[in-house]
């Protein structure tokens, strides 16, 4: 029975899905193949219908069905190719039919509110973002500070974010709300951003004086190793030049140009507060950079702030984990801006021309010899008859360059770390010998170190460690001339008097009578009249290996005061800085140089002679390098410490600041008795709700230099600022106008540099006969040299300070310059300095910025800054019966009083033009058609010292700026930086424009443009030749050894405007998320560097940024270098 029940069970089961399946199977919905182009949608359905066997059914009015659309399908089943043509549409499958349905609308969900700051006033142009499942959509506010959003329905997950520049971001779920009243408060980040300045830090919003910052994150990509390099075009005013390019030379720095004549024209640097060198620490290792520039910044420095001060702060450990950053460049230099080779050929024809000119004709070299010079006829003939390029020959195409550093950063609430290690290489492009007795390779080798650790030993208690230095290691050659004096020999040295050296082939040809058998290469002893054979100079055997160290330590106690009054705390500091350079290696060996005398060869004379020879058979010394530590000099040690009271607290809207603080510094150089310094700082600041701010600087500073009376100088400042964007009647004006700030400074500052030490005491000496005598007599009433420095600031942001422009106007005043005296023969002896001297400058700083992001996240800035400077002597001691055009009162500073200018069209244009014009020389065999035609500025009838004048000029540019830009997008970076000065001149002399210098067979660039009758528009008036005591064209006013006295303009005397492409970076960041999952790096970038790769002047051949070629210098150099930064 029950088995009856379940088969008429199943059976009706069986019944009911037959006829609810129409009486078969249920079908697959189906698919199609079609291609039709530009048809109707109305003429696919049927098509559709004709290859499925469907009917479609449906509304007319849901769907446009007379559009022409395109279809192409291969076995896609119909609800794609129908949604393909019909976005909104969906298929419904029912038996053999097709029904059409129109999609119902998307639920909408509107978001509005008004965003205000804390003050009740609207926020306009916030953005506001609503974020939900992955998609975010936002909008601006109004000038009522609304938003209004319109969005698909929001699930509850949804976020509302609400941001703007200087404000805490605000963040809520959105949930049922439609309507939000949001409030934004202030960053702390903004409103509390402090800056480094004079024995302390201050707030960035409320500083009054000039101060600009450099952050790390603008150093960290800088393509150099030197801190001084990295502060190139990045501060307005900040004027860095480079006396060299020299293997670890040092870059020179000046603010707002140069105020005082006697040379103390450089900053005061300081390493966490601490003076000290700024090329002796590694760019890993600092923070940021402060440039104080006005009397309200560097007053409290008393008399080493006179130039300005630049504060380098190290970095400092932060609470949290450890981490490790790792940086690695490689890369190589190249010199720029060198000298042109003139061959031997054009040189020896050039000497011919100027030999004619002064009728030497008895010694012109031959045209049998000019065509040896230009085509040699045999390899002993090309060394008899060289064309030497000594660049090419001394120099390799490039020099190596290696940067690396790493640094771990850390700390829990107790204990904060920072704790880094660097390492720089800069190889040399002079090709050195090193065969493991001598080695006469250029080259430097740094290692930095540094340990910061902060202590709270109690929550009121921090004690401070910092600990770093560096080992230098200097290996060079030793030429006559030092340093530089490679370079000299190299740009000044003939190409056509003497071969580089002797082959070893030579012995073979011409055997060495005295030394039969002997096969070696030899040196050439053969030089010029001013510069020696660089080749030997570079081979002869003698270097030098120093080795420089300096240890630099601090102890830190910060213990706040709150039990007495709250914001009081008091600070100890204890430094020691300590500096030893020694000589580790170094040889004195000379090899023996040899002299071929080629008229010998062939004759049955020895045509081999060595230099030195006396006769007796030669035989080579021992080579011995010497290893030791002998002290070389500028070592020293220095003790610094200080002790401070300092106050910060707020009362309402009302913040107070005050500092005072006590200072010495004891600083043993050598063997000298030792340096004293002390000083009492005080500073007052006070500020009104960020809108009107007041401080007052006072500085007492102490200087053995005077006479007791005179010891200590008081230098007080003040300053008061305006934030004008604060006021409620410049809302309105937001965010188009979104900043305006206005502060001046106005203070004293002083100077105690001098070339002595004691002033106010005689010294005396012994001299050649034995006796004591007086030196230099004392001066008890000399005092503090003065500056008397004003700055009116403006500050302005628009667009919500995307866009921002920074005006400074200021000017000096300096009185009471310590200047040698100008004392006559009658007297007998000579004076200390005098304050005898005043000098005044002015001029504008501009910064001009824009930073932006779009939508797409592209970051972008560009930053111009121009520099206008004007500095001019208004007393000074000049000669007492000097004329008015030839003192240095009311001439600018480093400009030329000795100079000279040409009249007509500049030369002599025949032979009564020499006889009714004043003459350089009565001697007429020195004066030819084609000499230069002097100004007689004297109107006396003739030309002598007296017509010396100044003439336009400086060697320190009146115009400055930079432009620098770049952008970020996607791990991608950019930043390339220009610089350009104008108006700067540079003195070009010896044989950069005068040629066959003492008799030295060589020329340059400048003299191939010389005046002959078929060349009247030549910039270089006809060649002379001087011999070995120089001609008169260029002598006639006096010679140094820097060449000629007279300054000829256009000449001697140049213009050196120039626009460089200092700087380029590219960088690619690889995206962290990724990096941390596959290698478990917490950041990887990838870079390329160059420097100095584009310079457009008019000077005719150097570098325009060096300021004098007089003689040779080690150049310039492009650097390109691949670097790696890895983040753990």
């Amino acid at each position: 029975m029950r088995k009856l029940i379940q088969a008429k069970i199943l059976g009706a089961a069986l019944l009911l899905l037959f006829l609810t399946t129409g009486g078969r199977a249920q079908t697959p919905p189906p698919t199609v193949s079609i291609a039709k182009e530009n048809v109707s949608v109305e003429q696919v359905l049927k098509e559709i219908e004709r290859l499925t066997n469907y009917t479609f059914f449906y509304n007319n009015g849901d769907f446009d069905l007379k559009r022409i659309v395109s279809v192409a399908a291969v076995r896609k089943p119909v609800s794609e190719v129908v949604r393909q043509m019909l976005p909104d549409c969906s298929c419904r499958f029912e038996n053999r039919r097709i029904i059409l349905v129109k999609d119902a609308a998307p639920q909408r969900q509107t978001v509005k509110g008004v965003v205000k700051d804390e003050k009740g006033a609207p926020v306009i142009g916030a953005t506001v973002l609503v974020t939900d499942a992955g998609q975010t959509r936002g909008i601006s506010t109004d000038m009522n500070g609304s938003f209004t959003l319109t969005l698909p329905a929001l699930t509850a997950e949804a976020m509302l974010e609400v941001s703007f520049i200087g404000f805490d971001t605000y963040k809520s779920a959105v949930g049922s709300r439609t309507f939000f009243d949001v409030v934004l408060t202030y960053a702390q980040q903004s409103i509390d951003e402090v800056v480094v300045v004079g024995y302390g830090v201050q707030k960035k919003a409320n500083l009054t004086g000039a101060v600009a910052t450099v952050s790390q994150k603008e150093l960290k990509d800088r393509p150099v190793s030197n801190v001084g390099r990295a502060l190139q075009g990045v501060i307005p005013n900040l004027n860095i030049t480079y006396g060299s390019g020299l293997p670890g030379a040092e870059t020179n720095l000046n603010i707002r140009g140069v105020a005082s004549i006697n040379g103390s024209g450089a900053p005061l640097v300081l390493i966490d507060g601490i003076e000290r060198g700024m090329n002796d620490i590694d760019l890993g290792e600092v923070e940021n950079i402060s440039v104080l520039k006005d009397a309200s910044a560097t007053a409290v420095f008393g008399a080493k702030g006179a130039n300005g001060v630049i504060i380098v702060t190290t970095k400092s450990g932060q609470e949290g984990k450890p981490k490790m950053d790792f940086s690695f460049s490689t890369g190589f230099a190249m010199p720029i801006n060198t000298p042109k080779h003139i061959d031997s050929y054009r040189t020896m024809s050039l000497m011919n021309v100027a030999k004619m000119n002064d009728q030497l004709f008895d010694s012109l070299t031959s045209q049998a010899d000019l065509a040896e010079y230009r085509r040699p006829s045999s390899r002993l003939n090309a060394l008899r008859y060289p064309d030497v390029n000594w660049l090419d020959e001394m120099t390799d195409s490039f020099a190596s360059t290696i940067n690396a550093n790493f640094n771990i950063q850390g700390g829990t609430r107790f204990v904060k770390y920072f704790a880094s290690v660097g390492y720089a290489h800069e190889g040399s492009i002079f090709k050195g010998v090193n065969d493991g007795k001598i080695d006469s390779r250029y080259y430097y080798n740094r290692f930095n170190f540094r340990t910061n650790v902060d202590f709270n030993v109690t929550p009121t208690t921090v004690v401070s460690f910092k600990l770093g230095g560096n080992v230098g290691i200097k290996n060079k050659p030793q030429p006559q001339d030092g340093d530089d004096g490679m370079w000299k020999y190299i740009f000044g040295s003939s190409t056509a008097k003497y071969p580089m050296y002797y082959p070893s082939w030579v012995l073979e040809e011409v055997p060495d009578l005295d030394y039969p058998g002997v096969v070696e290469d030899r040196l050439i002893s053969e030089a010029d009249q001013t510069t020696g054979n660089p080749y030997y100079q570079m081979m002869r055997g003698r270097f030098i290996q120093l080795t420089d160290s300096k240890l630099f330590s601090d102890i830190i106690l910060n213990q706040k005061l709150d039990f007495i009054t709250k914001g009081l705390s008091v600070q100890g500091k204890v430094s020691l800085s300590t500096y030893y350079k020694y000589t580790t290696l170094r040889t004195e060996y000379d090899r023996p140089a040899w002299y071929l005398d080629f008229s010998k060869i062939g004759s049955g004379e020895n045509p081999w002679r060595r230099t030195g020879d006396n006769g007796y058979l030669y035989v080579p010394n021992p080579v011995y390098t010497t290893a030791g530590n002998a002290l070389q000099d500028g070592y020293y040690l220095d003790l610094y410490y200080d002790l401070s009271l300092n106050y910060n607290r707020t009362f309402g809207r009302h913040n107070v600041t005050g500092l005072v603080l006590f200072n010495r510094q004891e600083q043993d150089k050598g063997s000298d008795f030792p340096y004293y310094n002390e000083a009492i700082v005080a500073r007052a600041t006070y500020d009104f709700a960020h809108k009107y701010l007041v401080e007052v600087n006072m500085g007492y500073t102490g200087s053995e230099r005077f006479a007791p009376g005179n010891r200590f100088g008081f230098f007080p400042s003040g300053a008061v600022g305006w934030v004008v964007s604060e006021e409620r009647f410049f809302e309105p004006l937001k965010p188009w106008f979104s900043k305006l700030k206005l502060r001046y400074s106005q203070g004293l500052v002083g100077s105690d540099y001098a070339n002595n030490r004691w002033l106010y005491m005689s010294e005396f000496s012994k001299d050649g006969n034995g006796h004591i005598v007086e030196d230099k007599i004392a001066n008890s009433s000399v005092q503090w040299e003065q500056a008397m420095k004003r700055d009116l600031g403006i500050e302005m942001g628009f667009l919500n300070d995307e866009l921002h422009l920074s005006v400074d106007l200021f000017d000096e005043k300096r009185t009471n310059m310590l200047v040698e005296p100008n004392v006559t023969m009658l007297v007998g002896t000579q004076y200390k300095v005098v304050n005898r001297g005043s000098m005044k400058k002015h001029g504008i700083d501009i910064e001009l910025g824009w930073n932006d992001r779009t939508k797409s996240g592209f970051n972008y800035h560009l930053t111009a800054l121009l520099s206008l400077n004007e500095n001019r002597i208004t007393n000074y001691e000049d000669a007492p019966y000097a004329p008015d055009y030839q003192k240095e009162a009311g001439k600018a500073y480093m400009g030329q009083t000795g100079g000279m200018s040409v009249v007509d069209s500049g030369y002599y244009e025949n032979v009564n033009d020499i006889h009714n014009y004043p003459a350089y020389s009565d001697n007429w065999l020195y004066v030819n058609i084609g000499s230069y035609k002097y100004l007689d500025y004297a109107v006396d009838g003739s030309l002598n010292s007296q017509d010396l004048h100044a003439i336009a000029g400086s060697q320190y540019p009146p115009v400055s700026c930079s432009f620098r830009g770049g952008f970020e997008y996607k791990g991608l970076e950019f930043n390339m930086l220009w610089t350009a000065d104008f108006g700067k001149y540079v003195n070009y002399n010896n044989s950069w424009e005068i040629e066959f210098t003492k008799g030295d067979y060589r020329a340059s660039k400048s003299q191939l443009d010389y005046w002959s009758p078929t060349n009247p528009d030549a910039n270089h008036a006809t060649l002379v030749f001087g011999g070995s005591s120089g001609h008169p064209m260029y002598s006639w006013a006096g010679t140094t050894g820097a060449g000629s006295t007279m300054m000829l303009e256009g000449r001697t005397w140049r213009k050196a405007d120039y626009l460089s492409l200092r700087e380029v970076y590219l960088a690619y960041t690889f995206n962290a998320k990724r990096l941390r999952q596959k290698v478990g790096f917490r950041s990887l970038s990838l870079y390329l560097t160059a420097n100095n790769l584009l310079t457009f002047t008019p000077l005719i051949e150097g570098d325009p940024a060096s300021t004098t070629f007089t003689t040779g210098f080690y150049p310039m150099m492009t650097s390109v270098k691949l670097g790696v930064k890895i983040g753990f």
